[in-house]
């Protein structure tokens, strides 16, 4: 989110129709998820070392003094931490660390969240946005942490839990546009993310300020992030793979609303917010 190095109008989504069977089964599961509680400051997490597989909300406390958000890596093959630091060098991840999501992205102070079915394994959460005026990554600053999820791991006892999130809306990411399920109204909405494209994808969610439009955003990204932003961010989810899906939950009030995606493209390097995928809404 926000000129991610490599990861950060498309108007009209019915243009778009979902044909995908990628249904979350937790909406129907009735369990408790654990939550994690990850706090972020320049330029480090404070995130267990270990965590039960399953269905696993985080909550991402943004405690700096710059935006932060937390990308979640699965990383294959049994490569490690140091793997993926000498693999990003290259500019680019490899095809073994593979984008989970995470909340995306929080502004200082803020707290947002989002909840991911963990696969056992070993992974890295980091953050790819820049400063304001720099082009380096904060994971190229150390920020950045390993996570090991653990198989047939036990939530302990008096650990944080909530409900199963049951979504109301559903939001398709694909090539390169975004779909709701159907017209978002004022309130709070419980979103399953489904990526259907062919490529990592993430919706950094915005409500516009008032006369401000998304190529607004766009631009001011474009810029280093100077000056004040013309949107807000809320919930949303950071880049996920193809195939994969998460949930979180935002409380939309009456406003212009935004959706973009700066995961950088395979075939050129650019954002895929140059290549149209952004889309902007009403919440009436």
């Amino acid at each position: 989110m926000l000129k991610i190095v490599p990861l950060v109008l498309f108007v009209g989504a019915a243009a778009f129709v979902s044909t995908s069977s990628l249904r979350d089964a937790r909406a129907d599961a009735g369990i408790a998820v654990p939550v994690i509680t990850v706090h972020a400051k320049e330029f480090a997490f404070d995130i267990p070392k270990s965590i039960p597989a399953g269905p696993t909300t985080f909550r991402l406390v943004n405690d700096g003094k710059e935006f932060h958000h937390l990308s979640i890596i699965k990383l294959e093959q049994g490569k490690t931490i140091a793997d993926f630091g000498e693999a990003m060098k290259a500019g680019k991840p490899p095809e073994w660390a593979v984008a989970y999501g995470g909340p995306n992205a929080a502004t200082p102070g803020q707290t947002i969240a989002a909840t991911i079915d963990m696969q056992p394994g070993n992974y890295v959460v980091v953050c790819f946005i820049p400063s304001p005026g720099e082009q380096m990554p904060h994971v190229a600053k150390g920020m950045i942490a390993p996570l090991t999820v653990t198989a047939g791991g036990v939530t302990q006892a008096g650990a944080v839990t909530e409900p199963d999130p049951k979504p109301d809306l559903h939001l398709v990411m694909k090539e390169y546009g975004y779909a709701f399920s159907k017209p978002v109204t004022p309130g709070k909405h419980t979103i399953h993310v489904m990526n259907e494209g062919a490529q990592d994808h993430e919706a950094v969610m915005l409500k516009m300020a008032p006369g401000k439009h998304i190529a607004d955003f766009n631009a001011w990204v474009m810029s280093d992030m100077k000056g004040p932003p013309p949107a807000s961010t809320i919930d949303g989810l950071a880049g996920m793979a193809p195939g994969r899906t998460a949930i979180f939950t935002a409380d939309f009030t009456p406003g212009t609303y935004a959706i973009i995606c700066f995961v950088g493209d395979k075939s050129d390097g650019k954002p895929h917010s140059e290549h149209g995928m952004t889309t902007e809404f009403e919440v009436k």
